[in-house]
């Protein structure tokens, strides 16, 4: 089960990709080619800290990054793409209690990440 720990990201390192990662992602075509670790990508173009979630399956629930004047850019999250993540390994009802108590319900100040509920 996934803990409720973040993480801070301030710098990038192509070195976190194992070398068959690095061989798998280079063999693809253009087009189909990952997106740099998403981490490292938020991280290259915002001049300031980052706070992440610490599980990077969370990482493709990132939606971008939230601004608001005198507040800090934080992180955002896709409420709807991280229960689904949670819901791979527990009921969809127990993934919403984890996400309200474990993840929405842990504030860590400014950098503290949002979640936002699309609109269908």
């Amino acid at each position: 089960m996934p803990s409720n720990r973040l993480n801070i990201l301030t710098g990038s390192s192509t070195d976190e990709l194992g070398s068959s990662e690095r061989l798998n992602a280079e063999s693809l075509p253009d087009e189909l080619q990952p997106r740099l670790n998403i981490r490292e990508e938020l991280a290259g173009e915002w001049d300031t800290e980052l706070l992440f979630l610490s599980e990077e399956e969370f990482d493709e629930a990132i939606i971008g990054v939230s601004e608001r004047i005198g507040d800090e850019p934080v992180v955002a999250y896709d409420t709807t793409k991280i229960v689904e993540i949670l819901s791979r390994s527990m009921t969809v009802d127990e993934a919403y209690e984890y996400f309200e108590y474990n993840i929405l319900g842990a504030y860590l100040g400014e950098k503290t990440p949002v979640y936002i509920t699309r609109c269908v």
